[in-house]
C-alpha cells in the first residue's frame, strides 16, 4: 500500500504502452518487502520542464528516462554523471532533495550481455548499429571504449548519425562512420559486419510485423540484436534466427539497466536473478 512515507521512482517517456518495467520494478519490491512504488508517466516534448519541477517537489528518490527524452532532459538536470555526459544522454537519474543527477547504464548493460550470451570479446569487431538516438549513442560509445574496430550508424536522418560518429571519434580511437539508409549500402556492409545491432523502435509493441532490415540482406555469419524486449523475439531476430544468425533479445540489457538504476536509486546491491525471473514471468 502506498503511504506518506512510500519512495517513488518511475518512468518518463512516450509511448509507455509497451514497457514492463512498472512490473518488473514493483514485483521486485513487493517481494524485496520495500516501501517503493514505480509509476509510468506519459509525458509529452512541451510538458518535459513541467514534470521535472513536479518531480523535484514530490517523494521521489529517482526515475528512468525512455525514448524520446533520453537526451532532451539534460538541460533540465543540475548534474550529470562523467560517462553519462561523454555519452550525451541519460536513462537512470536519482532526486535528492529536488537535486537531480543523471546516468546512463544502457551502454554498459548491452554490451555485457552481448558479450557474455554470446561467448564473443568486442574488441577488433565490426558493427552496424540502427538508429542514432539515446540508446544508441550508449551502446556505440562502450563499443567504441571496448576497442570495437570499426561502427557503421545507419539513421533516417544522416546528419544526427554522422553528428554522433564524429563524437565518438573525438573520444575514442575507432573508425566510426555514418551511412545512408539504404538496401544497397546495408547489403555491402553486412558482408563485412560481425555484429548487426538494432537500437531503433522498428518493431516495438504493438507494431510486431515491422523490421528494421529486410530478411533478403541478412546473412548467417552475423550475431544480431534488439534492444526491443516486448515482443521479446522481434521480427527482426526471428528472421536473423532463420538465417542461421546467433541472435541477442532485449532482455539481458532491459535486465542490466533496470538493476543499475535500482543499486544507485537504493544504494544496495541489485538483485538481478530476481528481477530477471520477475521479467520472464510477464514474458512466458
Amino acid at each position: 500500500m502506498i503511504d506518506l512515507q512510500t519512495k517513488l521512482v518511475g518512468l518518463i517517456g512516450k509511448p509507455l504502452e509497451h514497457s514492463l518495467s512498472p512490473w518488473m520494478h514493483n514485483e521486485t519490491y513487493t517481494r524485496l518487502g520495500l516501501n517503493m512504488a514505480y509509476l509510468p508517466i506519459e509525458v509529452l516534448e512541451n510538458d518535459l520542464e513541467t514534470v521535472i519541477n513536479g518531480i523535484r517537489k514530490m517523494n521521489f528518490i529517482g526515475f528512468n528516462v525512455t525514448i524520446p527524452h533520453k537526451i532532451s532532459i539534460i538541460p533540465y538536470l543540475d548534474d550529470i554523471d562523467p560517462l553519462a555526459k561523454q555519452i550525451g544522454s541519460v536513462n537512470t537519474i536519482t532526486c535528492c532533495n529536488g537535486f537531480l543527477k543523471g546516468y546512463n547504464t544502457d551502454g554498459e548493460g548491452f554490451v555485457s550481455y552481448l558479450e557474455t550470451s554470446q561467448g564473443i570479446n568486442c574488441s577488433d569487431k565490426v558493427f552496424l548499429i540502427m538508429g542514432s538516438g539515446g540508446a544508441s549513442r550508449a551502446i556505440a560509445m562502450t563499443l567504441a571504449a571496448r576497442k570495437a574496430k570499426k561502427i557503421y550508424l545507419f539513421n533516417r536522418t544522416i546528419e544526427k548519425a554522422k553528428q554522433l560518429a564524429s563524437e565518438i571519434m573525438s573520444y575514442y580511437d575507432c573508425i566510426c562512420q555514418a551511412k545512408n539508409l539504404d538496401d544497397t549500402t546495408l547489403k555491402a556492409l553486412i558482408k563485412k559486419a560481425d555484429v548487426l545491432i538494432n537500437t531503433t523502435s522498428v518493431g516495438l509493441y504493438p507494431n510486431i510485423d515491422q523490421t528494421p532490415v529486410k530478411y533478403d540482406l541478412l546473412s548467417s555469419h552475423l550475431i544480431v540484436a534488439d534492444i526491443i524486449y516486448n515482443p521479446l523475439h522481434t521480427r527482426l531476430l526471428q528472421e536473423a534466427k532463420e538465417k542461421g544468425c546467433g541472435i541477442v533479445t532485449g532482455e539481458g540489457m532491459f535486465v542490466n539497466q533496470g538493476a543499475k538504476a535500482f543499486a544507485i536509486w537504493t544504494k544496495q546491491p541489485a538483485p538481478y536473478s530476481m528481477m530477471k525471473r520477475v521479467l520472464e514471468e510477464k514474458l512466458i
